[in-house]
């Protein structure tokens, strides 16, 4: 039996610099529960009132308890490019529709040299999973568009699509790929042209 779709991805965008910094508190030999109750403190405290920072600290969390302890540690002193690489497969091992959608189109424009991606093309992702997964065949339109937006929103973020919506291949570093090619599930295959 298939799993079912998380699909709580549309609280803020890819958290880049919050992801960065709880990884730093984590590589720095803080624990999770040490992160936990550091990350109000000093890292999200731009982004709204207690409510707020909880869910975004929690949802940052949740996605990089999904990658391996050395992959924290790279992100913790990786640079830019690197760094948005990371927290792009941390999204998508936590929310598997992201994942499928890299596998599924975004490879695929880039290999088929055809790399402008539409929201059409997004819904028509959708409309293809909702054949056998019930709880996409029911979402409403509005949330429809709000798993769009977000993302897309996450793929400008992570530079994997351009301003004009075509997929791009970022630079990883050799560290990083060689450290993705090491472990099980790579993540490589969730970067456009990465496996």
């Amino acid at each position: 039996m298939t799993s079912t779709y998380t699909l709580s991805f549309t609280v803020g965008g890819l958290f880049l610099h919050e992801g960065v910094e709880l990884a730093r508190l984590r590589a720095s030999g803080s624990t999770w529960g040490e992160v936990r109750k550091a990350a109000p403190a000093g890292v999200f405290v731009a982004r709204g009132g207690a409510s707020s920072v909880k869910r975004i600290r929690n949802e940052v969390l949740g996605r990089l308890s999904h990658l391996t302890e050395t992959e924290i540690a790279h992100l913790a002193e990786a640079g830019m490019t690197d760094a948005r690489a990371l927290m792009w497969i941390a999204a998508c091992r936590k929310y598997r529709i992201l994942a499928e959608f890299a596998h599924e189109v975004l490879d695929e424009r880039l290999r088929t040299f055809q790399p402008e991606i539409r929201a059409s093309e997004f819904d028509g992702f959708l409309d293809g999973k909702g054949v056998d997964a019930g709880e996409i065949a029911r979402l409403r339109p509005s949330t429809r568009a709000r798993l769009r937006s977000g993302a897309f929103r996450m793929l400008r973020e992570a530079e994997l699509i351009d301003a004009e919506n075509r997929v791009c291949a970022p630079r990883l570093s050799g560290a990083l790929r060689d450290l993705l090619a090491s472990g099980p599930g790579s993540g490589l295959d969730l970067i456009p042209g990465g496996g």
